[in-house]
């Protein structure tokens, strides 16, 4: 067999082996990002392989490997930028970088080994001639659904380094990205549904079994304080017959909005099931306190069903213990029928959160 055809195929058969390997890591963007990289490197003479994905707010993440280090950085969308027009165009063979972008009146830009970014790249430009030149490119577009979301480039230190056979081969894996992109999209989207409570749109009981065991485990080895809160729904069966399942519905969807609204991030809220909630708080109590005082506003001002409202929460309250995360949670709920029981014997507030005897505000002093 002539050698160009031998090593012909023989490059066909890595392709073939770079789409089976983006296969099997398209469960997460992530890892599709490193097979690109990865693969890209036993396909094309080239030092520098680039993911850039269009955001939902038009500008760009821009995922780079040079060599082993990665860079990942969001840039500006440029509509007169070598990456744009390729996303709106087609895929572009460039021998060398400095003369098509003079040619052609466009922009291009460059993140440095140092993780700086060049927004415009010029031949002079002094940064530019602290690292190696890069300026030999193919770049494809990617897209998804039939909507174009992104651009994969490799690049070489080389001038002139690609030939009509490396785009073309890049077009193919182009296409074997996009399918991984879409796979990893839709398996995080399934993993965020099994993750979500369809009511209230809070994280549900599953979340919570996960996260609350990543949060302790991180607040003992850090030694950070964390709060847990669990709460219900002052009378939910009578509400729910005396107005219906339907106005019980919307009491908890109010209660998820609050929360959501409430708990910013780092902070979660959970609907563990029926109308109990979790809360997962960091700091110390004095931090719970201030929630408790925003919780119990909102809750007050809310817009309830008709005849509804406004609603209390009855909450139990701990901070994490040296035994585990079955001792926090038992001695969390402990408190809050507590604070159930307490309410029953006419001792309560009228509306927000309601620690009974057990409010953060006393434990902590």
């Amino acid at each position: 067999m002539p050698e160009p055809i031998r090593a012909e195929l023989e490059r066909y058969h890595q392709l073939i082996d770079a789409l089976a390997l983006l296969a099997q890591n398209s469960h997460e963007v992530d890892a599709v990002v490193q097979a690109v990289h990865e693969q890209a490197q036993k396909l094309f003479p080239a030092q520098i392989t680039l993911l850039a994905l269009q955001q939902p707010d038009g500008d760009w993440l821009w995922e780079m490997y040079e060599g082993q280090q990665r860079h990942t950085q969001s840039l500006p969308f440029y509509p007169e930028g070598i990456v744009e027009r390729v996303l709106h165009g087609e895929a572009l063979s460039v021998p060398h970088i400095y003369t098509y972008l003079k040619e052609h009146s466009l922009r291009a830009r460059r993140i440095l080994q140092d993780n700086t970014v060049v927004l415009d790249i010029e031949p002079e430009d002094e940064r530019e001639l602290l690292y190696q030149p890069v300026p030999s490119m193919l770049y494809v577009p990617l897209e998804v659904k039939g909507k174009r979301v992104g651009v994969l480039s490799v690049q070489s230190y080389e001038a002139g380094a690609f030939d009509e056979t490396d785009l073309q081969f890049l077009q193919l894996l182009a296409q074997h990205v996009s399918i991984a992109l879409e796979n990893a999209a839709l398996r995080e989207e399934l993993k965020q549904l099994t993750r979500t409570d369809a009511l209230t749109g809070l994280l549900n009981r599953r979340a919570f079994d996960h996260d609350a065991f990543i949060a302790l485990t991180t607040a003992q080895h850090e030694e950070r304080p964390l709060n847990l809160a669990i709460l219900d729904v002052h009378r939910f069966k009578q509400i729910n017959d005396e107005f219906g399942h339907q106005a019980g519905d919307a009491v908890l969807a109010t209660v998820g909005q609050i929360l959501t609204q409430a708990l910013p991030a780092p902070h979660a809220a959970f609907r563990l099931g029926g109308d109990e909630f979790a809360l997962l708080v960091w700091g110390t109590p004095a931090r719970l306190s201030e929630l408790t005082i925003r919780l119990t506003h909102a809750l007050r001002v809310a817009s309830w069903p008709l005849g509804v409202g406004p609603i209390c929460l009855h909450s139990g309250w701990a901070q994490w213990p040296e035994e585990g995360l079955d001792e926090w949670l038992s001695l969390a709920d402990t408190r809050m029928y507590q604070a159930k029981r307490r309410r029953i014997e006419g001792r309560q507030v009228d509306w927000g959160l309601d620690f009974g005897e057990n409010s953060p505000e006393e434990l902590s002093q």
